[in-house]
């Protein structure tokens, strides 16, 4: 009962944040019961093409057929259903190729890709739509290439098929980043998870309309309570990890391919992490120590959901045993780890003592991420706060250097010029 009422809460809210029909995520749809005659079914022959194993239809039906099984085809969650188009196009094929004409076969696959794309292309931000038909694609084409006739009748239909697979990847990709884009500012930057910054000033900035009455601050109790409905409706991070939860539940209701999904996830998470980091540099409002701390506090949930739904992908190479592959949490700790490392140095630079160059050091060597010219862009427009410090000069020149010499590298390596090196040194520039 547990399981069964969690799943039907995650189709509501995947339905609900993906704007989908509550039919396509399978609302209403029952369990079906085991069919002993099924189980009884001998095995698939991939070698002959056996006579219930085809599927025979005449040329003048291929239309109605297509319609059937393509343009009009609801998809459903029903594992019988959902590989119904895959079964009825490789079943046709297996008849065309063994029994009939090369000719009907080209029809056949012509005729049901273009009825594919168009599906795909009208219902392009339909995620449910989409994950139906990347999973029947991936299928049909297992299928094609595990048939030894097939495999070698249907090659180029097998390449608009790898190509078909790649497009709708990428509508899936854009359609979750749409969604995320609509609230990753005000969930991810601007939401406040610790309470007491709101009055903090920053230097040289006025405020034009001050407070006639000094408001008494709230008892410690009052300010740590559980948030109130009212605050909770508001945007948080969560309803960023709503969105991944909605996208991974969908992905998984249709039975795409663990590699495929975990491509998905991980491309989503790039997407946050460079767009919270390009967000960040580009906006003032946000180059300041206590907004770097609720923003890196607000990047911690994303962390704990992708440690709570950290996967690896089914995908083994070489007749290795073990699966290959980043995790979610690999791909979280390597996507997030240039936005992390840059709320890092925004918290820790204006401490730094001008006369401690070996403090500097260490702490570069721990955001191995971020360019020169990424950690001295943030120091040029730090909003500091009332009392607080910049970066020593000392410190600032010793990045210059930084810079100075990685552009000096990447200058001798477009032309083809070894960089010099002394025997026993680094290239690490000298302490200043």
């Amino acid at each position: 009962m547990a399981e069964n009422e969690m799943r039907r809460r995650l189709m509501m809210e995947s339905a609900r944040d993906l704007e989908v029909d509550l039919g396509n995520v399978g609302m209403d749809d029952q369990p079906e019961p085991v069919d002993d005659f099924e189980e009884d079914q001998q095995e698939f022959d991939w070698n002959r093409c056996l006579h219930d194993q085809m599927f025979v239809f005449q040329e003048h039906e291929l239309e109605r057929i297509l319609d059937i099984v393509i343009t009009n085809m609801t998809p459903q969650r029903s594992p019988a259903q959902k590989p119904v188009p895959a079964n009825m196009i490789f079943l046709s094929a297996r008849y065309a190729h063994y029994h009939s004409s090369h000719e009907l076969l080209e029809r056949l696959l012509v005729s049901a890709m273009d009825c594919i794309n168009d599906v795909v292309e009208k219902c392009q931000w339909d995620m449910t739509i989409l994950a139906f038909w990347i999973s029947n694609a991936t299928l049909l084409l297992h299928y094609l290439k595990k048939d030894p006739g097939l495999f070698e009748a249907t090659a180029e239909f097998q390449a608009q098929l790898a190509e078909l697979i790649n497009e709708i990847f990428i509508l899936i990709v854009r359609d979750a980043e749409r969604r995320l884009d609509k609230v990753l500012d005000v969930a991810m930057l601007e939401h406040e998870t610790i309470p007491g910054f709101e009055d903090i000033t920053f230097q040289n900035e006025w405020k034009l309309f001050k407070r006639k009455t000094q408001v008494k601050e709230e008892p410690l109790e009052k300010r740590f309570r559980p948030p109130s409905p009212k605050q909770r409706a508001k945007p948080a991070p969560r309803n960023v990890t709503s969105l991944l939860s909605s996208t991974l539940f969908v992905l998984d209701l249709y039975d795409i391919h663990s590699v495929i999904t975990a491509q998905i996830i991980s491309q989503l998470i790039y997407w946050i992490g460079a767009e919270l980091f390009n967000r960040i540099m580009s906006n003032r409002k946000y180059l300041a120590r206590t907004k770097a701390m609720q923003i890196r506090m607000n990047i911690s949930i994303l962390e704990d959901w992708a440690r709570t739904n950290n996967r690896q992908s089914e995908h083994f190479e070489g007749g290795e045993m073990r699966a290959s592959g980043d995790t979610t949490m690999d791909a979280a700790r390597r996507h997030l780890a240039p936005v992390i490392q840059l709320l890092q140095w925004l918290q820790c630079f204006s401490s730094l003592n001008g006369d401690d160059m070996e403090a500097l050091i260490i702490t570069l060597q721990q955001l191995k991420r971020l360019s020169p010219q990424q950690l001295i862009h943030p120091v040029n427009h730090y909003r500091p706060e009332v009392g607080e410090k910049g970066l020593p000069k000392s410190a600032m020149k010793y990045l210059v250097n930084l810079q100075k010499e990685a552009a000096l590298k990447r200058e001798r390596r477009r032309s083809g010029i070894p960089s010099p090196q002394k025997s026993g040194q680094d290239s690490t520039p000298a302490t200043p």
